[in-house]
């Protein structure tokens, strides 16, 4: 009985052997396919996050990773958008980005297998609106040009609520994220 479940637990192993790379974040899947282009407009940003989220429900968390760090502003980005206060959030940016990029990826995957979004929305941000969260407001006031501004959140269709990334704009011809950066803005 015990050489039974021996090899029942051997068998159980190798099976989930070829797995464990994914499970553990790693992967050795090759050349990453190229990120597409993504319009302008609301549609353009709900395709893109369409996107992550059909990556995410196939576990594939490295496509979900380059999708985000697309995302990322540059250095002349920040300054561009949001001047002297772009400049001196840089560090605090790339850390937050380095987190959502790499780390919030699997934690998305995880939520969204977990939870089973399935629903893309994306939101004009109206920064004078009656509701304007006050990181919204923040942002608003530190653009040094005006533009339009969004927010996504991925949900159950079922649900009213799920996860909400903020602060999404258009520029050089694709979507740039100062997500989390809102909340430092106001200080």
């Amino acid at each position: 009985m015990r050489m039974l479940r021996l090899a029942s637990l051997a068998l159980l192993v190798a099976a989930a052997a070829p797995g464990c790379s994914r499970l553990m974040g790693y992967s050795d899947a090759g050349k990453p396919a190229p990120i597409r282009d993504y319009p302008d407009g609301a549609d353009g940003l709900k395709a893109l996050f369409t996107d992550v989220l059909d990556a995410a429900k196939k576990d594939d968390r490295d496509r979900v990773h380059d999708l985000l760090a697309s995302t990322i502003m540059t250095d002349d980005d920040l300054t561009a958008v949001l001047g002297a206060p772009g400049t001196q959030l840089q560090p605090r940016y790339h850390a937050l980005m380095a987190t959502l990029a790499n780390r919030g990826a699997v934690e998305l995957v995880a939520q969204i297998y977990e939870r089973k979004y399935d629903t893309v929305d994306v939101l004009a941000i109206d920064p004078k609106a009656k509701d304007a969260r006050p990181e919204d407001r923040a942002v608003a006031a530190a653009l040094t040009a005006p533009m339009p501004i969004y927010s996504v959140r991925l949900r159950r269709a079922t649900d009213d609520k799920g996860l909400r990334y903020d602060f999404f704009f258009y520029r050089r011809g694709k979507w740039l994220t100062g997500n989390q950066l809102g909340k430092f803005l106001g200080q």
